[in-house]
This record gives structure tokens, sequence and C-alpha cells, in this order.
């Protein structure tokens, strides 16, 4: 069986997550031993950070190196396109998440742990830088109805979470990520994918939690 270690909260966990799910794998998630980076945990992934992936002699890190080798050793259902033209679109998409998307929404994070109140000016500058790099995708995006056309692909896989994350974090401090018509409609064929459901729920009682540990704030 597969180990799959991830913290809930995370949104590189929970598209690896949505992989597995939707390739129907059998996997136990677990929490890195001794905390991620911990001797324990490396002895088992040696980068020591989260996603991690063992699978007999593989142990992986890095969100999209897993994804991929999910996707060559378990290739159907297919996450990856034929041509090469819209495969590199998913590679040029899932950059974009995890260098702009990602970290727009990640900025909340410290102000988070430093304790300060919803209604401090730092969060509706976040909100509006999130919601500007969200703009990036408007052209960049096919949205019939998913981000390459009619079929799932691993930028959807990506995108999900982080997308409900984005609009759960500008809820709670007072705002609303502003999403373009593409995106809108992405959005909604994002949700209507049950495995891609599943792990925006967890996802989101767990960014629930997370953030109740420093301030309080409404769900």
């Amino acid at each position: 069986m597969i180990q799959f270690y991830a913290y809930p909260e995370s949104v590189f966990c929970a598209k690896v997550r949505i992989a597995l799910d939707m390739k129907d794998l059998d996997y136990a998630e677990l929490p890195p031993p001794d905390g991620y980076g911990s001797a324990a945990y490396k002895k088992i992934v040696p980068a020591g950070s989260i996603p991690g992936l063992k699978d007999g002699e593989a142990a992986l890190s890095d969100s999209n190196a897993i994804l991929e080798y999910l996707e060559e050793t378990t290739p159907s259902p297919a996450l990856m396109p034929e041509h090469p033209i819209e495969r590199a679109k998913v590679r040029a998409l899932m950059g974009l998440h995890d260098t702009r998307i990602e970290p727009s929404v990640r900025a909340f994070y410290a102000p988070i742990k430093a304790g300060k109140p919803p209604r401090d000016e730092v969060y509706k500058q976040l909100i509006n830088d999130m919601s500007v790099a969200f703009e990036r995708l408007e052209d960049m995006i096919e949205a019939e109805p998913y981000a390459i056309g009619h079929h799932v692909t691993l930028v959807d896989v990506a995108f999900a979470t982080t997308f409900s994350q984005a609009q759960q974090l500008a809820g709670m401090f007072g705002g609303e990520l502003m999403l373009k018509p593409k995106c809108q409609h992405w959005w909604q064929a994002m949700q209507s994918l049950s495995h891609a459901a599943t792990s925006i729920d967890i996802n989101r009682k767990a960014m629930q939690d997370w953030v109740a540990k420093f301030i309080q704030v409404d769900a």
C-alpha cells in the first residue's frame, strides 16, 4: 500500500490526494512522524518535506514530481493530455500555481500566525494581491469546462483546493476573492468533481481549525 504523508491544511498535499483518489489507488494518509523535517521522517522521505510518498522502493517528495510519477505508473484515468502542446500548457499552469497563485494565498499565513486581528489592514492588501494573482489565469485557461478543454488534467487537480482556500481566507477577513468569468466557470466545474470536493472539504475544515489556533475569526 502507498504511504502518503500529508497535512490536511496543505494545498500541495491536497492535489496529490485528489490524484490518488481519481486513480483509485490504495493508500494510507499519514502525518510525517515527528513532523516534517524530522530525522524520523527523513528516514522515510529523504527531503523531509510534505507531501511525501512511499511506494515500494520509491520515496518521493515535491507534489508535481509525485503527480507525474502517479501519471506514469497508473496512466488510467489519464490526467495529462495526449498532445504535446496541451501537455506543455498543463506544465505551464502548474508552474504558475506553485510560483504565483499559491504564494498569494500562503501570504496570509504569516500575519495569522503573528496574531494580526481580522480587520487589520494587512488582510485587505493581501486579498487584493490574491485577486490580482488569480486574474493572471483568465487568459491562460479554456474553462470548457476545465482548464485545458473538456477533460480533467493535473491542472484541475492542482488548482481546486487552492481556489477554495483562497475564497475561504478572503471571507474570513471580510473580503472576497474576485474571479473573472472564465475562472468562475472553471471553479464551478472543479467543485463538481467528487474527489476534488472531498479534498476541498478536508482542507476547509483543517484551515478553519488552523486559523483558530492563532486568532478568532468568523467561520
